[in-house]
């Protein structure tokens, strides 16, 4: 396959650079991809050979990529670098998936031929009948990581490096993956550089790459028998970024090589990396965990491989970063120098002591089967988002409180008195932090922390409750004559009060209104009800015509106060406007 091709190159113009440049054996066909509407190329093309011999060939001279110029290419123009890999037919691709590839029963993914059980829930693969003449296996299909390249390009923590020398060891992969780091900028801190020197441009090939110390670990395939390496491995960095950053700089480069051999840098998807359900002694010495979750333990997905761990660095790196922004801003006397240093050391031994152990970022890959994980074995997931040096506890959530005293305008706490970065963070300290929920039971500090909020505006000043009604009685009088008291004897005979049928008078009742009376503080007011009235549909309400009347009494009119016939009435409508609806 030939990726990036000039536009105007066409089969021919290809097929003579490769024998005149190349000196390609066993071409056969030279193949473009075009626009099927503009019929210009998509920068695609492919490449048959006659056999596999002279494929491989022309790729162990010429990988990983070729320089074609075109035929509008001047004298002095530079080449176009394309990239070269191997391609499959889609009959080959459908052959050996309808051949080998079976499909999971349980979680219904497919799966590789080559796997013996679902990478994704770890049921066997199921049995199937004699594919050949018995006592003949099936020839293993050969291994080179092509399988673990993630669909798509999809950026992860880890990236994938094959095409290795069978010599290269950890050492000398770890070696060949800190190329990808950032070029670390000259010092000029003496004075010595030269007045008018021109400042290196922040946009270049030299600002690309991953930050220094953000390859945490690499991983190299081997064989479980020979113990052989099988010439591809695995690079973990600290965060998505810097494996993006690394692939930015490994794109500038015209070719990238490890132990002299070029190779080829891609990402990896989630199947790579697999859970042990029931790890044992046997297969200790093939697993490996991630460097957040020491209890997980994972293995290569390919039976007959194991990958052995080699770390690189655990250095703390956004320290490091603000001590490198700190140094960039200007060069302090010695003095100054030595004040800033003692308070970082103070301000990461205060937040080291409050905030514990620092959690590492965790890959995505591997932070799914640590989930699974935890489910199965009954382990309380934690939130690493919860570490703060409040009290805060991580084990336990509960409901959010009742009374709030924080102020998200100023994202504080006036009960705990501390300072957070955002309103989540309130949020969560106001519900799962041990130091606000001891504050609560002291009645002093809610005191304080109430005055707090009355002052910035966040609440109205708590008062308590003022009876209006008994104030009015007081100045106007009240309109109702008290009723005589009666004896005990009397009040036996007395009959019990009407009660109230709707929910309007038993609201009036309540502020002093009895039945027949009027509405108002001398009681002068309307005494009837308001009468609900029943408008014609589709009419407006100024219309003539538009009022039919009482509501109630149309209601009885229309079902001649009988509900089964309203009842039937309402049915017959609903009949009616379906068969509409079907014609």
């Amino acid at each position: 396959m030939l990726d990036g091709l000039p536009v105007d190159m066409t089969e021919e113009d290809i097929s003579k650079e490769l024998h005149d440049g190349y000196h390609v054996e066993g071409l056969e066909e030279v193949r473009v991809i075009r626009d099927r509407q503009t019929k210009l190329s998509r920068g695609l093309g492919f490449l048959r050979f006659q056999n596999l011999s002279y494929s491989r060939a022309f790729m162990d001279q010429n990988f990983p990529q070729v320089y074609l110029y075109g035929p509008s290419a001047g004298p002095n123009d530079r080449g176009t670098k394309v990239r070269i890999a191997f391609s499959r037919e889609r009959e080959d691709r459908a052959r050996a998936r309808a051949e080998g590839d079976w499909v999971c029963k349980m979680c219904s993914v497919v799966n590789y031929s080559t796997r013996q059980r679902c990478f994704r829930c770890q049921a066997p693969r199921p049995e199937s009948g004699p594919a050949g003449p018995p006592g003949i296996a099936a020839p293993k299909v050969e291994n080179h990581g092509d399988n673990d390249a993630a669909p798509e390009n999809q950026p992860s923590q880890f990236l994938l490096f094959r095409g290795l020398e069978s010599s290269v060891t950890e050492e000398l992969l770890a070696k060949g993956v800190a190329k990808l780091y950032r070029p670390a900028s000259t010092d000029n801190s003496s004075g010595n550089q030269k007045k008018g020197a021109k400042v290196a441009s922040t946009t270049g090939d030299s600002n690309l790459g991953a930050r220094d110390g953000s390859i945490r670990r690499v991983l190299l395939v081997r064989d479980r028998r020979t113990n052989e390496s099988w010439r591809y491995g695995f690079a973990e960095f600290a965060t998505i970024q810097d494996a993006q950053a690394a692939v930015a700089r490994l794109n500038s480069f015209e070719k990238f090589t490890i132990s002299s051999r070029p190779v080829l840098v891609s990402y990896i998807h989630a199947g790579v990396f697999v859970p042990v359900i029931n790890p044992s002694a046997n297969t200790t010495k093939f697993t490996f965990s991630p460097l957040n979750n020491q209890s997980l333990k994972l293995m290569y997905w390919d039976d007959e491989a194991y990958v052995t761990e080699l770390t690189v660095s655990t250095a703390d790196l956004d320290n490091n970063q603000s001590q490198q922004k700190s140094d960039k801003a200007g060069q302090p006397d010695n003095s100054a120098r030595a004040k800033e240093a003692d308070k970082a050391k103070k301000r990461k031994a205060e937040s080291s002591s409050a905030a514990g152990p620092k959690k590492l970022a965790v890959p995505s890959h591997l932070q799914f089967w640590s989930n699974r994980h935890a489910e199965l074995h009954g382990i309380q997931k934690k939130d690493a988002d919860n570490a703060s040096g409040d009290g805060t506890d991580q084990t336990e959530a509960s409901a959010p409180p009742t009374q709030s005293y924080a102020d998200l305008n100023r994202n504080c706490c006036y009960l705990c008195m501390r300072q957070f970065k955002t309103s989540a963070d309130v949020n969560r300290h106001e519900r799962l932090s041990q130091l606000h929920r001891g504050n609560l039971q002291n009645e002093d500090l809610k005191a304080k922390a109430v005055g707090k909020l009355v002052k910035h505006g966040i609440v109205q000043q708590p008062s308590e409750y003022r009876d209006r009604a008994r104030e009015r009685r007081k100045a106007f009088g009240s309109t109702k004559t008290p009723a005589p008291k009666k004896s005990a004897p009397q009040a036996k005979e007395e009959e019990p009060p009407v009660e109230t049928t709707s929910k309007g008078a038993s609201l009036l009742s309540k502020m002093g209104w009895s039945a027949g009376s009027g509405l108002g503080a001398q009681g002068t007011g309307m005494t009837a009800p308001i009468a609900t009235e029943v408008y014609a549909q589709g009419v407006g309400l100024g219309a003539q015509g538009s009022k039919l009347g009482d509501a109630t009494e149309e209601a009885g009119r229309n079902t001649r106060n009988r509900y089964d016939e309203f009842l039937e009435k309402t049915r017959q409508t609903a009949r009616d406007r379906y068969e509409r609806m079907e014609r």
